[in-house]
């Protein structure tokens, strides 16, 4: 009735379990995850670019395009599953930049942009600029920018216009009618912000199902629309992980149930793996239950589990199979599976730790599923296994470890080969290098990888970058501080640079202005007015013709509001860069934010880094500190949780067995396989990276089994069937890490690839070299 119990407790569970692949999941916490929730804040995570094209450009596919882009770009509004939509200025846009920033004059004109105004006023310049209204105004455009002409004779406006290029993004592209279009006017780009997290795999698969429906209602014959970003990357992620799944669990059911079969040869295998099933439902219940969701990764690492869980089953069926006395096989194999079960659950544990949301989802996945095949392995095999004796004792008694079938010589020439891989391990982990990049674990299937590099040949391929975040408990303080990144920028010299700074100032930076343009006109004035009278009178303009261009020079202009550019031609790129605030996970309000990005050349990372870092109220942003960050958490998480693994089973290995001849024994495998590993990584060039640290855990819980189970066997008399079972034990593991070697998802493929040296060594090094050692050390006493 327990196990009854158990399995229909952990059915139920399973059935509710929610599979979740985040992408930050496989983040460690910290700082580095806090900089990319600043960086879905900005919106920047959950951007999708989408370019139209037409496959064969016509005399008239340019205005299909255009149609799609109006099409597409009003359905992205009115879905509630979009924030920002970016696809077009609206007409006129020009002109109403114009009228808009003309009055502000005082408030945006800058100390270089006065030295430009003042290379207006020479009576050349003046006479020049005379001649050219004058034209203008006889012209037929000319009763169009009359009004113009009067509040703005000198073009001073045109100097403001020209901070629209620090509005610009890096992609190459022109405006055409509003439209952002490619060199060829063949393609157009329009941009999106989902209100989802697009790291989420269920968010993405709703986003994208969206977006088709949107492109079938929105596109003209001949035009198509391609995706990047966040979006494709989730999808190619979860579905791979997905298809690696179906694929190689059920591969590695059955190459487990073939190896039972052909090992053991009989019928009771079945069960035998059952047990393991039986523990696996209920285990990936409780990791759900414990973590709201669980990833395909951890479900991906299940599959290693049936290869762990099953060791326990195979070593009591063995025993009790055809080793007589059933009472005293039980008692026998209580200490090697308690111990060993200990051992590998302390191992587990201490992956619980892992600073990886995904490593502790695996721990938890595996602790939990380890313990219940134990304990059904202990309820049920002793049931399925005949009471009466299946062997002769005297045949029993023929049956010894490998090991005592070697010649003196041979057990000599294995230790010294055994000492050269412990030293060859020692020299290689020292030359391995650490690869943080969140790339590597990456699955970019053909057509993702096709469409950035069409995307990268359209508009241009992306420099590295840098995302400066300023902060402020309000708008106006955020302001306040991006203009004093903007301040930073100029005077360093540092760029190119998009930035709302030139033509949405802070306050301070506002007055500032104004008190200089006042202190410019002030001592310009009255010689300005008189040169400037002459030349209109030149060419026949009265006195009164410009009278709103002096009331602009003599008024007291008030500061721009944000709301200004809010109403405006660009409030779609102005909300790109600044986010109200939300709530953080306290419930607690952020602050407003305001986003300027750089282009990183040279060494001005550095330079940005150390300013940064002295101003509280600026955040750095750039994959090239992430990538750091990530090193050296992962190097600490290695050094830390591998330390702590390696003492808590020299711990308990020493309080078991005591003597130093049978912990060096017992723990022969583990070194072993972590000096194969660390030769492997190093002759093969591998990187090592965040699933290594799980590797190199679950390596050392693993391989000290292995010796357990032979030192206890060799100690006790009882290792009739020890060889076989550590064997097939071994086997059934490097099935079960061995098909995560033909995944295509490169997280999977690493976690199974590397691990199956560290395995396929500790192995027979556990049968050879374990007993040699034991044998070594009675001599000595």
């Amino acid at each position: 009735m327990f196990l009854l119990s158990v399995l229909l407790v952990g059915v139920f569970l399973s059935l509710q379990v929610s599979i979740d692949d985040n992408a930050l999941d496989l983040l460690p916490d910290g700082q580095v995850k806090g900089d990319l929730h600043l960086l879905q804040r900005l919106g920047l995570v959950d951007r999708i670019f989408i370019t139209l094209s037409i496959e064969k450009p016509a005399a008239n596919d340019t205005e299909k395009l255009k149609k799609s882009v109006t099409r597409l770009g009003r359905l992205l509004r009115e879905s509630s599953s979009f924030s920002l939509v970016m696809d077009k200025l609206e007409p006129g846009y020009e002109s109403s930049l114009y009228t808009m920033f003309s009055p502000w004059l005082p408030v945006l004109m800058e100390r270089d942009d006065l030295a430009a105004v003042e290379k207006k006023l020479t009576p050349d310049a003046l006479d020049r600029a005379m001649e050219k209204l004058f034209t203008l105004l006889n012209s037929p455009a000319g009763i169009a920018v009359k009004k113009q002409v009067r509040s703005d004779p000198l073009g001073l406006t045109g100097l403001l216009l020209n901070k629209l290029n620090h509005l610009r993004s890096e992609f190459s592209m022109r405006l055409v009618d509003g439209f952002f279009m490619s060199s060829d006017s063949s393609h157009a780009l329009v941009l999106a912000e989902s209100i989802f997290s697009l790291t989420d795999s269920k968010n993405a698969e709703k986003i994208e199902t969206e977006l088709k429906t949107l492109f079938k209602k929105s596109l003209e014959s001949g035009v198509t629309a391609e995706i990047i970003g966040t979006l494709p990357h989730t999808l190619a992620n979860s579905r791979t992980i997905q298809h690696d799944l179906k694929r190689l669990l059920p591969l590695a059911t059955f190459l487990l149930l073939f190896l039972l079969a052909v090992t053991l040869r009989d019928i009771r295998v079945v069960p035998v793996l059952g047990v393991v099933f039986m523990a696996a439902l209920p285990a990936i219940g409780v990791t759900s239950l414990v973590f709201g969701h669980v990833s395909g990764l951890a479900l991906g690492f299940g599959i290693v589990l049936l290869g762990i869980g099953v060791d326990f089953s195979i070593h009591l069926f063995l025993a009790l199979g055809e080793e007589g006395e059933r009472s005293g096989q039980l008692r026998a194999l209580r200490r090697p599976v308690l111990f060993a079960w200990l051992t590998t659950a302390t191992v587990l544990a201490v992956l619980l730790f892992s600073g990886v949301p995904s490593h502790r989802q695996m721990a938890t996945l595996a602790l939990v599923g380890v313990s219940l095949a134990v304990l059904f392995s202990w309820l049920v095999i002793p049931e399925i296994v005949p009471r009466e004796k299946s062997r002769k004792q005297e045949k029993r008694r023929k049956k010894v470890l490998l090991s005592a079938r070697l010649t003196p010589f041979v057990k000599k020439g294995l230790l010294v080969l055994w000492g050269l891989l412990l030293v060859a391990g020692l020299t290689a982990w020292p030359q391995l290098h650490y690869n943080g990049d969140l790339r590597v674990l990456d699955a970019p299937d053909r057509h993702v990888i096709a469409a950035e590099k069409h995307f990268r040949d359209i508009w241009g391929a992306k420099g590295d970058e840098a995302f400066i975040v300023s902060a402020g408990k309000n708008l106006d303080i955020a302001l306040e501080n991006n203009s004093m990144v903007y301040t930073f920028l100029k005077e360093h010299g540092i760029g190119p640079f998009q930035s709302l700074a030139p033509l949405l100032p802070g306050r301070k930076i506002q007055r500032e202005n104004v008190k200089q343009w006042q202190q410019f006109w002030n001592e310009k004035r009255p010689e300005f007015d008189r040169v400037f009278l002459e030349a209109a009178a030149k060419y026949g303009f009265s006195e009164s013709a410009f009278t709103p261009f002096f009331h602009t020079l003599e008024g007291e202009p008030g500061l721009l509001q944000p709301e200004k550019i809010e109403k405006s031609p660009l409030r779609s790129m102005a909300a790109s860069m600044i986010r109200s605030p939300g709530r953080t996970e306290g419930g607690r309000s952020s602050d407003f934010l305001v986003m300027t990005t750089v282009s990183l050349q040279g060494g001005n990372l550095q330079v940005l880094q150390d300013w940064t870092e002295s101003n509280p109220d600026v955040t750095l942003l750039a994959n090239r500190i992430w990538r750091t960050e990530v090193e050296q958490s992962l190097r600490r998480d290695m050094m830390i949780l591998c330390l702590a693994a390696g003492c808590a089973v020299v711990f308990l290995v020493g309080l078991q067995f005591r003597r130093f001849d049978g912990m060096l024994a017992v723990l022969a495998p583990v070194l072993s396989a972590l000096s194969a590993m660390s030769v492997f990584c190093f002759l093969t060039g591998v990187e090592l990276n965040m699933m290594h640290l799980i590797m190199g855990i679950m390596v050392i819980g693993l391989s000290v089994d292995y010796g357990i189970f032979v030192v206890c066997a060799r100690r006790e008399k009882q290792y009739a069937t020890t060889s076989k079972a550590v064997s097939i034990c071994a086997a059934s593991s490097l099935i079960g890490f061995g098909v995560l070697a033909f995944a295509a998802h490169p997280a999977l493929h690493a976690l199974g690839i590397t691990v199956l040296v560290g395995i396929g060594t500790a192995w027979p090094v556990a049968l050879l070299v374990s007993p040699t050692l034991l044998e070594f050390g009675e001599q000595r006493h």
